[in-house]
């Protein structure tokens, strides 16, 4: 099959982004619509997760500023997610979003339910709770128990700058989300040691791993993560323009693979990163990396 062919393949099948920030996970062309006049020029590449960071406060913030620009980035997310043939989509919903709402989380809780109610028909949106690894413990245990209870998340996530982040306030949180049946997700081992995978399988018990690349570096750090079944949910494209990985062709996504354990492929950012679960796919094809069957397989655990 050429390219163009694995294209019109993978855009056909059903498809689940489980790795995506609601509020950035918008496709260019749709904010360009939404937003016309917005003098935004996408970097192709950015100086790591500080440099992407410095770009979405220092750029795209200055034209997401009020509540309904808020809830316009996240119907442009899910309509995205609906023009790729995504019919999961698991994405967070930033816990710290409440600022541009008076500081009340109610009304975060709300629009997300009626975002899930508005779009049932088209695509299974599962919001997932973000939070942001520097965010306030008290903002944590008093909103984001509001969030987890309001029986309106699906999941959890934690997110932000991965080495030298405590995370031992987070294991009440974890355990409570365990409690009222969540699923857990966690970021690290992007930029972070095999070492940082293992301490965080021990403290939080995850379900789930966002990036997880360095487990490569150790056996056992890759036998853990096969041995109590948590899934990688890797995003190549985001993994190379922030430094990661060199290029597609030396992606680790391969080698965690080849040692059984199950990885999926999504967006992390759609805005910034520009690549579909679709391109994801094709690029992945187009290197060599997998075969097609592999790719089907990849496909379908995302579900």
């Amino acid at each position: 099959m050429n390219n163009s062919e694995i294209r019109d393949l993978f855009l056909k099948l059903p498809k689940a982004d489980v790795h995506s920030h609601l509020h950035l996970a918008g496709s260019q062309k749709r904010f360009k619509e939404k937003y016309p006049e917005a003098n935004l020029t996408f970097p192709k590449s950015f100086d790591g997760l500080t440099g992407m960071i410095d770009f979405i406060y220092g750029h795209l913030n200055t034209i997401m500023v009020e509540g309904e620009d808020v809830i316009n980035f996240m119907e442009i997310a899910i309509e995205s997610a609906i023009d790729d043939n995504v019919t999961l989509l698991e994405a967070s919903v930033d816990l710290n979003l409440s600022r541009f709402f008076d500081g009340k989380i109610e009304k975060v809780i709300e629009i997300t339910k009626h975002l899930k109610e508005k779009y049932e028909s088209q695509i299974d949106f599962k919001p997932e709770l973000g939070i942001n690894k520097d965010l306030e413990y008290e903002k944590v245990y008093n909103d984001g128990i509001k969030c987890i209870e309001s029986g309106v998340f699906h999941s959890v996530d934690l997110y932000g700058q991965e080495v030298g982040k405590d995370l031992k306030p987070f294991v009440r949180f974890y355990d409570m989300a365990k409690d009222l049946g969540l699923k857990r997700k966690v970021h690290i081992g992007e930029f972070s040691d095999y070492e940082s995978i293992d301490y965080t399988i021990k403290l939080l018990s995850p379900d789930e791993l966002q990036h997880g690349l360095r487990a490569v570096d150790s056996e056992r750090t890759m036998d853990s993560i096969l041995e109590n079944n948590i899934r990688l949910n890797i995003c190549p494209t985001s993994n190379v323009l922030l430094g990661a990985v060199s290029n597609i062709e030396k992606h680790t996504i391969r080698q965690l693979f080849d040692h059984g354990i199950k990885v999926t492929v999504n967006t992390d950012d759609l805005i910034l990163f520009d690549a579909s679960v679709t391109d994801e796919f094709v690029k992945l094809a187009e290197a060599g990396i997998f075969t097609m069957e592999e790719l089907h397989t990849i496909r379908k655990n995302g579900f």
